[in-house]
């Protein structure tokens, strides 16, 4: 049996309590955990890497204003957001602005974990959504009239990393074309979503043609029982 990945968690909050109760909550359900004191500072880390879920304390400066870029942005917009409040007034407010999840401060060790195993269905099925998993695939990539073969390096229900000979622009729409090791052809459309200098780019996918979704989702399932990632 393959190894159950660590979900990953960031922390906003400069409290002594809060910050020792959802770490040791994180901790009890088996997860990783990055504390981040400002609302800045978060969204500039969130900004570049992916998370699972994140706590937000909104007694933290600007605490709604980055749960609603948590939500704009194009990193984490999928995350499930907990949100930490001490009163029931801001509830509303919290919810309109992304919250997925209300915990009553002081938060309890308890709590947490609770809120954790509620929202596990949320967690994995965006963790199952992004996941990259090792591949070494020919495919075709088509960008207006331009069509070129490159290698893809990664693969995911979400989207590819590829590494082409001619550079794509950040943000272009692009068609794909590849074929599954069992023979399987998939074919979609998607959009360029990072470069970078060596060549390398990051592709999301944003719909797929025919019954494409379902054999690659079935694919990569198949490749999470064998445990080969």
């Amino acid at each position: 049996m393959p190894v159950p990945i660590a979900l990953e968690f960031v922390l906003v909050s400069n409290d002594y309590a809060t910050v020792t109760a959802v770490s040791k909550g994180v901790e009890k359900y088996g997860g990783k955990f990055v504390l981040v004191p400002e609302a800045g500072a978060a969204r500039d880390y969130l900004s570049r890497r992916k998370t699972d879920g994140v706590f937000v304390d909104l007694e933290v400066a600007g605490a709604l204003a980055l749960i609603e870029s948590i939500r704009k942005g194009t990193s984490n917009s999928k995350a499930v957001i907990f949100a930490c409040a001490r009163s029931s007034r801001e509830y509303t407010s919290t919810l309109n602005a992304g919250a997925n999840f209300l915990l009553r401060k002081p938060v309890s060790l308890d709590s947490v974990a609770l809120h954790i195993t509620i929202s596990k269905e949320l967690l994995e099925r965006e963790r199952r959504r992004y996941f990259r998993h090792s591949v070494n695939l020919p495919v075709l990539l088509k960008v207006g009239e331009f069509e070129q073969r490159a290698r893809m390096t990664n693969l995911s229900e979400g989207g590819m990393a590829v590494h082409t000979v001619k550079p794509l622009r950040h943000t272009a729409a692009v068609d794909f074309n590849f074929e599954l090791p069992m023979g399987v052809s998939i074919k979609g459309k998607g959009r360029v979503a990072w470069i970078n200098a060596q060549g390398m780019a990051g592709i999301v996918a944003e719909s797929f043609d025919g019954k494409a979704k379902e054999h690659l989702e079935g694919w990569l399932a198949a490749r999470e029982q064998l445990g080969s990632d």
